[in-house]
Formats: structure tokens, C-alpha cells, sequence
């Protein structure tokens, strides 16, 4: 069964969700090489913080912002993940200034890659600890 498609413990999910923010400050971008060959960790972060922006699209300032990054560096990486075709930008309906950000179905595809293989990840290094620990170790890694 592929790995986006298998079921995951509520815990395995709670942590996995966790690992972006974490991620942001490690140097495993070659990890990922097999969910997209030549992404950066900052391209998947990006990728990841519009997946998670309300309505799955977000302006570059939300995304600077998000990232921890100036709007410039934003602005960089998201021309990259035009280029990719994984991203697209948009007209903010309301307010023509303002471009938003979201996901083509490749961008997606990634997402949900790069999401079951951080799961993978987390489930492997869970797989000999008790559940009552995996609570505390979900817990612990919340705060």
C-alpha cells in the first residue's frame, strides 16, 4: 500500500504535523529527495504553509511571515515553484495589489507526499514505544 494512502495513529499524525516547524531549522533537505528530486527544505516548507493557509492559498506576506523570511526571499522561492509548476498565483479577489499563492494538483501531490513520508519517518522512530509514551512524546513535542 503506498505510504499517502495508509492510515496513520492519531499520534503518528499529531507529531508528524509538528515536524515542519522543527524541520525549519534542520539541514534534511536531502532526506526529501525521493518526495521531489532537487526541492529545498524551503521550497517543501512553503509548500506545506500554503497547503496549510486558510482556504489552501496565502499572499506572500502571509507566507514571509510564515516562513520566518523576508517577502524578497518569499518572493524567490515561490518563482521557483512557478517554474516547477507547482504553485500558481492569483488575483486576490478584493484587492488586485495583493497575489495569492496556491497549489497545483502537482503541488498537492507533493504535499501529501512529503506529509506520509514525515510520517514515515516519525513512525519508524515510534514503532517500539508503548502508546501511553507516544501521548507523552506528542505532548512534549506540542509545547
Amino acid at each position: 500500500m503506498p505510504p499517502e494512502s495508509r492510515p496513520v495513529s492519531e499520534h503518528v499524525a499529531r507529531i508528524a504535523a509538528l515536524l515542519p516547524p522543527i524541520v525549519k531549522n534542520l539541514r534534511i533537505g536531502p532526506l526529501f529527495d525521493h518526495v521531489r528530486p532537487g526541492l529545498s527544505i524551503s521550497q517543501i516548507l512553503t509548500l506545506l504553509a500554503v497547503d496549510g493557509a486558510p482556504d489552501q492559498r496565502a499572499s506572500m506576506g502571509e507566507l514571509a511571515d510564515e516562513l520566518g523570511v523576508t517577502v524578497p526571499t518569499t518572493t524567490g522561492l515561490v518563482e521557483r515553484l512557478v517554474r516547477d509548476g507547482l504553485v500558481e498565483r492569483h488575483e486576490h479577489p478584493r484587492d488586485r495589489r495583493v497575489v495569492l499563492i496556491r497549489l497545483t494538483a502537482e503541488g498537492i501531490a507533493v504535499v501529501r507526499r512529503s506529509t506520509a513520508y514525515l510520517a514515515e519517518v516519525v513512525e519508524s522512530v515510534l514503532a517500539k514505544v508503548e502508546d501511553a509514551e507516544r501521548e507523552s512524546i506528542a505532548r512534549a513535542v506540542e509545547r
